[in-house]
């Protein structure tokens, strides 16, 4: 299995490179280093801009565990409580609930949906790609940007 998962992450260490990812991405990572770049700032708005990766690369990785890392791909309807970061990736339908101080930062890619609720004095990052719908509740005096 671990050579699998170095094939994938070769795959998409070259389309990411075709399509002009920065040098942060260096072609050695292992998964965890490889969704490090991905979900960094610089990452995010490269894989959103250039809808990137596909749905089909996507679920490549999802017999990985990736669920660990906070990328959900076709999960199906779920429910997160205060997530730090989650990705939500194809057919996922999320209802997010957001009630502490953190940041909590919400990506759709490829279509997911979600219900993001906001509360108390959170604070919601939502980005959200083409094809995507976000239900955005707020109540006290939470903020979703």
């Amino acid at each position: 299995m671990e050579r699998d998962i170095n094939t994938i992450i070769q795959l998409v260490v070259k389309q990411a490179r075709e399509l002009g990812a920065c040098p942060l991405l260096r072609g050695d990572e292992d998964l965890a280093g490889l969704i490090k770049v991905f979900t960094s700032p610089q990452g995010m708005e490269f894989c959103l801009r250039h809808r990137y990766p596909n749905t089909a690369t996507f679920r490549l990785f999802k017999p990985f565990g990736v669920e660990r890392f906070g990328i959900y791909i076709d999960a199906g309807d779920i429910t997160l409580k205060n997530p730090n970061r989650a990705i939500l990736v194809g057919r996922t339908v999320g209802t997010v609930a957001c009630d502490t101080t953190e940041r909590h930062e919400i990506v759709l890619l490829n279509g997911a949906k979600a219900v993001v609720n906001a509360s108390k004095w959170s604070v919601a990052v939502i980005k959200a790609g083409s094809g995507c719908a976000c239900v955005k509740n707020v109540s006290d005096n939470a903020v979703i940007l």
